[in-house]
């Protein structure tokens, strides 16, 4: 019989290796990454371009053409595009983001002959129709003018401004008018730049054995793909800001606050990875101890360092009721302040690595996750190994390490500040 009066013991986890991704090049050198078992009979497949939106001649213009691809070809409807997956117990969705465009299906792998002609004649034949996109244009229209009246939303808007400046991708925010402008043409035309006749990677997982590798290589390992350029973002000269977006009639303000940072491959990330955690990265960090449980300013506050494939950034956030503005603004400073100037004991240290390191174990237990970080490998141009020496390099970041990102990474000074609703 269990004894359920004590906890088990407790283990650390040591060290995790991620099972390999199969890699496949067609003949006309189309990439396929398969990582293939499951325990249920299901497939995951993603297509990914370099057709985000830092491609688009005019802003918004992804954002249009993730949603009419689906729209229709010159010989399905866009309501038969969607029948054709449902029948076969699909799923497919397209997404836009700064620097690639995503298909991604779900479905069943012996019907995977049947999702793949309906994709490649989107790939191949999509007619873009008036229609729809004017539905999609007052879709987006009335989903922005709903996000407009939201602090998170207008918030978030501008700390891409803050960070990144008008020049940069990642700095570009959209307004209604830019839906306004977009024609039939403007779509056409990313299509055939940036989509149609042009390459992309294919990564698969799941259920994925040679019948569905081969049915793969059927469908687009045949045909010619030109090369797409390689994306070069620019940058402007980082400046700390302070911006206030006042809303009335709010109960709560908005609060972010950050600065650019480094991507994974800088010497100083997994100690930055380590502080932040201590910082506000998960429930027990010293912001929600403070700013939840003690003062009780917020539901909850976190910090966090977003890698990007160059460069990165860090950004904390939170939602408070607007009274405690500036009283939640004073305790992050003082608790940056503390980080800085105070050694942070082993025992904290420690409870902060067995979290970094379960979460971490945690997050690669199914096909799907795997692919995930074989993907973030590949697309950001990671060492092979990258994940594999990750609760290694967690483990070896030292209370010394913790101190020493914190004084050269973090201060109150350096970061950019955007309140949304009102400082009283």
């Amino acid at each position: 019989m269990l004894e359920r009066s004590q906890a088990p013991a407790f283990k650390s986890v040591e060290s995790v290796k991620l099972a390999e991704a199969e890699k496949d090049i067609f003949q006309n050198e189309i990439p396929l990454y398969t990582v293939g078992f499951a325990s249920q009979d299901v497939i995951k497949l993603e297509l990914v371009f370099e057709a985000g939106s830092a491609f688009e001649k005019k802003r918004g213009i992804s954002a249009l053409f993730s949603k009419l691809l689906l729209g229709g070809t010159k010989t399905r409807t866009g309501s038969e595009i969607m029948a054709g997956f449902d029948q076969y117990g699909g799923f497919i969705e397209v997404s836009s983001r700064i620097e690639r465009l995503y298909i991604v299906l779900y479905g069943l792998p012996k019907y995977l002959d049947k999702y793949l002609a309906i994709i490649k004649d989107m790939l191949e034949n999509s007619v873009f129709p008036e229609d729809e996109l004017e539905l999609q244009r007052k879709i987006s229209l009335q989903n922005m003018k709903l996000n407009m009246e939201k602090s998170s939303y207008l918030a978030n808007r501008e700390f891409k401004r803050a960070m990144f400046g008008s020049v940069n991708p990642y700095g570009s925010v959209l307004n209604g008018e830019d839906f306004e402008t977009i024609t039939r043409e403007d779509l056409v035309n990313f299509y055939e730049s940036n989509v149609q006749g042009k390459n992309f990677r294919i990564f698969a997982s799941g259920n994925v054995k040679e019948r569905e590798k081969q049915l793969l290589n059927n469908s687009f390992g045949k045909e010619s793909y030109l090369a797409q350029n390689r994306l070069d973002i620019p940058f402007e000269i980082f400046t700390p800001s302070k911006k206030l977006v006042t809303l009335e009639n709010k109960m709560q303000s908005t609060i972010r606050l950050g600065k650019p940072l480094f991507d994974r491959l800088h010497p100083d990330f997994f100690p930055m990875a380590v502080t932040n955690t201590v910082f506000g990265g998960y429930f027990g960090s010293r912001l929600m101890t403070n700013i939840r449980e003690d003062k009780g300013f917020t539901y909850g506050i976190s910090s966090s360092i977003n890698p990007l494939r160059g460069f990165g950034y860090m950004m904390i956030g939170s939602d408070v009721v607007k009274e405690n503005t500036e009283d939640t603004l004073k305790e992050i400073e003082k608790e940056i302040n503390l980080l800085r100037n105070e050694e942070v004991s082993q025992n904290e240290l420690e409870t902060v690595k067995n979290y970094m390191s379960g979460s971490f174990a945690g997050s690669i237990t199914t096909a799907f996750e795997l692919m995930d970080k074989h993907k973030n490998i590949i697309l950001s141009e990671l060492p092979s190994d990258y994940y594999d020496s990750f609760i290694d390099r967690i483990n070896s970041v030292t209370t010394a390490q913790v101190s020493e990102v914190a004084n050269k990474h973090l201060s109150m000074e350096a970061l950019s500040e955007v309140v949304v609703g009102e400082k009283i």
